[in-house]
């Protein structure tokens, strides 16, 4: 008899769980809620800041990247002894001294329209004037020439007008 009873009390104590246990009250989780709302838009803003300031690191690696081409062009081109002239993105590409470059800011193409080149000055690369969709690196001071390439930076890039 003696378990019958003790099962019988544990039965009890079971079932009669949480009748004297007091609930979240609608202010406490309401609370809970705009404190997860407020640390969730701080985590949305300093992400949206991070994706920006790669997108202009990847604009400025692309103008290196063009350099970089555009050096190799000058090597051959000094081999066979043909004279120096600045160099356009679509020339580059016509002889596949590089791929199309991608736009980071839209995700398409860079143009092909001759507005993004390579200044050379006595023989060497000077400066650089890149094109992409919406942003230029190709304007300073408020004048459009081409940047010099130890001048390249994240704070020239500008919207084209």
């Amino acid at each position: 008899m003696e378990t019958n009873r003790d099962f019988i009390i544990s039965m009890k104590k079971v079932l009669s769980f949480g009748e004297n246990q007091k609930g979240y009250s609608l202010v406490e989780l309401l609370a809970v809620i705009v404190i997860l709302g407020i640390i969730s838009s701080v985590g949305i803003i300093s992400m949206t800041k991070v994706i920006a300031m790669t997108k202009d690191q990847a604009f400025v690696g692309n103008a290196i990247t063009l350099k970089d081409a555009a050096h190799l062009y000058l090597k051959d081109e000094e081999i066979q002894g043909n004279p120096y002239a600045d160099i356009t993105y679509d020339k580059l590409l016509q002889l596949n001294y590089l791929d199309k470059i991608k736009d980071p800011f839209t995700g398409g193409f860079i143009p092909e329209d001759n507005k993004t080149f390579i200044r050379i000055t006595d023989k060497k690369i000077s400066g650089v004037c890149f094109y992409g969709n919406t942003h230029n690196l190709c304007t300073k001071d408020g004048v459009k020439e081409p940047i010099p390439i130890d001048q390249l930076s994240v704070d020239l890039i500008k919207p084209n007008k």
